[in-house]
């Protein structure tokens, strides 16, 4: 399968001469962002000294060709591995800014000199926020696909505490300078290197053993431009450093009178992970996605260069950084981003279930009557979470948790969704629901979401994108079906009713899986087992998500996809799921401007020349060395 991927996909990097060659035109206006301080702080090649720009040095393009690379990534042990006075000169590099890893939960074991129990218990109580591991430097906040190798524990004689998937130094960044020497150094020394900003990934694609990490979350500048105008866009903009916060770009929004388009996780970094993917958001269905938004960006290539990137430089990585996933064209230093002017929210939520008197047949005709509304609803501009999800043998809860209406006042939200609630009630599902007003995006964003919960690993998640005709006639009783086997079967619904809203105020010409385009559902489905269970569980189980609940969505879903950041890392036909028809386009880029693959994520653009050594199926993890397949 591998070979017959790579094989068509060599055709498409043959072409990539056609696509625009880099430029270093800028945009033009009157009031144009400049770079934040610690951007102009930068590596040029005079500061180095001969024997540092061995290892720290730009990209030589003379050896460019993946024939002359090494088939793996050195690893601790090989003989190519730096030494401990390369890793100290590295260090004195980077202003003392490399991290030695150790694992978050080491205090909780006995054999490690970190052991210390007031310690551990602090952790062991903090580990399900999402806070203890944005400001860990190599944590990930979903350990499952890390190995599972230092959780923390009771018994501190416990054994299992190494670094597993874990990278083996960061850098704690604070300028682009340093970001360059961690390229530069990953490159020349044949490392393998990843990019953590919060950790907020399904497929753990921040974590790597033996890797180098590139920790962006210090790059947390939030910067307002009343009166942008650059670049033919003219009203108010965010200049955001990479590791800013969801939270933190709607309270600066508040603080500003403005709107902006935003995660629903509070810890998601929207100029990291959330736009590298495309970016959904609770106000998606009036204004689009969140890479939809951006109007620049700052970036340090493979080859070590620090660039702007936009419509008119480099504009086909402009495209290409707004959609098709982190950590595979270089490290994002900032965005720029438009904002909308404030406006009003009001949300809906209620509760029901299976009882005496609401069977699972009436249960899920509930569920099939809030559907066939789907298409109206994200049209209206409002946006629908929910969880569906088993309670006991044959008995089923609904929790609408909101559903969220921009720019709508109580009365509008009421008469908008009246209909749905009298089919509820024409089924005898009578609900009561909590209607409340906000006055702006970011009341309702506090008002509605709470910090998530992280650090299980007792559950994996696929996913999947509906398009608009899946809520219509026969095909909605046929995805009503679909999703009713998977919840029968011990499936944990968390669905989205959104849609990527056309705008033309919005620059959509980008990477964003085209099935974002089409749909109007997003579903996340999650696998559950015991949180003692052994391999051979978790991988029944998560061969049942993938080969028999979502292969029935992928069934009634012909052609679409799903959103990449959270997604099944056991995802059929990657590709195609993920990025849709721009795959062969993205291939290209990958090897225009990483031809040595100094970026490597699972399930990335390119991805599958590489594979990860000593693998248990339907568990990958990241703890063995990156390889190439060839």
């Amino acid at each position: 399968m591998a070979a017959t991927i790579l094989q068509s996909l060599a055709i498409a990097a043959a072409t990539v001469a056609t696509f625009t060659n880099p430029t270093s035109a800028t945009l033009t206006g009157r009031n144009c962002p400049s770079r934040f301080p610690w951007e102009t702080i930068q590596l040029t090649p005079q500061s180095l000294s001969p024997k540092d720009a061995s290892l720290f040095g730009f990209s030589n393009p003379t050896r460019s060709r993946i024939h002359c690379q090494p088939k793996c990534k050195s690893f601790p042990g090989d003989p190519s591995w730096p030494s401990d006075t390369v890793w100290s000169r590295f260090n004195t590099t980077l202003n003392g800014a490399l991290i030695k890893t150790i694992p978050l939960a080491a205090p909780c074991y006995r054999n490690r000199p970190e052991y210390d129990p007031a310690a551990c218990q602090r952790i062991r109580e903090a580990w399900s926020t999402p806070y203890l591991h944005v400001n860990d430097p190599s944590s990930a906040m979903f350990p499952l696909y890390q190995g599972r190798t230092c959780m923390p524990t009771e018994d501190p004689d416990a054994s299992n505490c190494t670094l597993g998937g874990y990278a083996a130094y960061s850098v704690k960044v604070e300028n682009v300078r340093q970001v360059q020497l961690a390229v530069n150094f990953a490159r020349n020394a044949n490392l393998r290197l990843v990019v953590k900003n919060t950790g907020h990934d399904f497929a753990d694609k921040s974590v790597g053993a033996g890797a180098l990490s590139v920790w962006t979350r210090g790059l947390d500048d939030v910067e307002f431009l009343r009166e942008y105008d650059c670049g033919g866009y003219r009203g108010p903009a965010f200049k955001l450093g990479s590791g800013v916060l969801t939270e933190e770009v709607y309270k600066a929004a508040e603080e500003n009178g403005v709107t902006v388009v935003g995660g629903e996780c509070r810890t998601v970094g929207i100029a990291g992970g959330f736009i590298a993917g495309g970016g959904h958001s609770p106000v998606s269905s009036l204004v689009g996605m969140g890479a939809d938004q951006v109007l620049s960006m700052e970036v340090v290539l493979p080859d070590g260069r620090f660039v702007t990137v936009n419509e008119k430089s480099y504009p086909d990585l402009f495209w290409a950084l707004r959609g098709a996933g982190g950590s595979t064209y270089g490290v994002v230093t900032s965005v720029t981003i438009r904002a909308y002017p404030k406006i009003p929210v009001t949300t809906m939520s209620f509760v029901y279930t299976t009882s005496p008197n609401i069977t699972a047949d009436t249960f899920f005709a509930g569920l099939g009557a809030y559907m066939k509304y789907f298409n109206k609803f994200t049209a209206a501009g409002a946006y629908g979470y929910f969880l569906v999800v088993s309670i006991g043998p044959g008995e089923y809860l609904f929790s609408m948790m909101p559903f969220w209406a921009n720019n709508m006042t109580k009365a509008e939200v009421t008469t908008l969704v009246n209909p749905y609630l009298n089919d509820l009630a024409n089924l005898g599902i009578q609900v009561t629901p909590n209607i409340t007003e906000y006055s702006s995006l970011f009341q309702a964003y506090q008002g509605s979401f709470g910090p998530e919960n992280v650090g299980a690993t007792d559950s994996h998640a696929a996913s999947r994108l509906f398009p608009k005709e899946n809520f219509k006639g026969a095909k909605l009783n046929a995805t009503l079906a679909a999703v009713r086997h998977a919840i029968e079967g011990g499936g944990i619904l968390v669905g989205y009713n959104i849609r990527a809203a056309p705008n033309l105020k919005a620059n959509q010409h980008n990477s964003v899986n085209p099935a974002w385009r089409k749909a109007t559902a997003f579903f996340i489905l999650g696998a559950a087992w015991p949180a003692d269970a052994s391999d051979a569980q978790i991988q029944q189980a998560s061969k049942t998500l993938t080969t028999d609940w979502m292969e029935k969505w992928r069934a009634v879903t012909p052609g679409s996809g799903t959103f990449l950041s959270e997604a099944d890392i056991n995802e059929p036909d990657f590709q195609m799921s993920f990025y849709g028809e721009y795959y062969p386009r993205l291939y290209a880029l990958k090897k225009k401007y990483d031809p040595k693959g100094v970026f490597y994520a699972p399930t990335g653009v390119g991805s599958e020349e590489w594979y990860i050594t000593d693998q248990v199926e339907w568990i990958p993890t990241q703890n063995g060395r990156l390889c190439r397949r060839r």
